[in-house]
């Protein structure tokens, strides 16, 4: 019996449609994930609120703050972020 790419296809959406959307991510993790990131040398406080992050304060160079806007784009369950945060000279 020969299985076509249609077939397959037809077999993958049917799985992902009754497997259902994910498990959306707590605040609490969204926020140690980025302040993992971070790292603990930051002065940044970063707060969650239904898939939005704030962080506010300060970095200690801009290649550090890129990284850290970054890794708060990149988490899961992360819809929009708020950068209110600046470089220290």
């Amino acid at each position: 019996m020969k299985t076509s790419i249609r077939n397959i296809s037809a077999i993958l959406l049917l799985g992902a449609v009754m497997a259902g959307p994910a498990a959306a991510a707590s605040s609490a993790d969204i926020r140690a994930d980025i302040n993992q990131a971070i790292g603990s040398d930051s002065n940044v406080f970063t707060t969650v609120n239904d898939g939005v992050v704030t962080m506010t304060g300060y970095f200690s160079d801009a290649g550090v703050q890129a990284k850290a806007l970054f890794a708060a784009e990149a988490a899961d369950g992360v819809e929009r972020v708020i950068d209110l945060t600046s470089v220290s000279e």
